[in-house]
């Protein structure tokens, strides 16, 4: 008995007169189904509709100052307008890991952050200051 003979009388089988066109149907049914319930959760249950909508309806430039804070977005733009290209500096203020400094040396590139910096930035203050040597 060749392997689809084979595969054809075990679903047949296991089927019991049943398509199996039909039970592939309703599985798809009841995917999409529970794909429709969690995109509707996730938009109304947890209120993210108007998330989705202020993102929606803002610019690249306005998304960003969204999704980062926009103090902390103006004051990373500023930064970024006043040291020159590929300068160095150093983040003080918070914590190493904090989201907020990843998102600073993120809008910060090219510019480095290094241990031996040209400018010292201090979030917790929202100051800049040029390292004299």
């Amino acid at each position: 008995m060749s392997l689809k003979m084979w595969y054809k009388d075990k679903i047949h089988r296991h089927c019991e007169g049943r398509r199996p066109e039909a039970i592939l149907k309703i599985l798809f049914i009841v995917w999409v189904v529970l794909w429709i319930g969690f995109l509707a959760r996730e938009l109304f249950v947890k209120n993210n509709i108007r998330d989705y909508k202020n993102l929606l309806t803002r610019t690249l430039e306005g998304k960003h100052s969204y999704v980062t804070g926009d103090r902390l977005y103006d004051f990373l733009t500023y930064c970024k307008t006043t040291m020159p290209e590929n300068s160095a500096y150093n983040i003080i203020g918070m914590d190493e890991g904090a989201l907020e400094s990843r998102k600073a040396v993120y809008y910060l590139y090219p510019n480095v952050k290094t241990a031996d910096p040209d400018f010292i930035i201090d979030i917790s203050q929202y100051t800049i200051k040029r390292v004299e040597e």
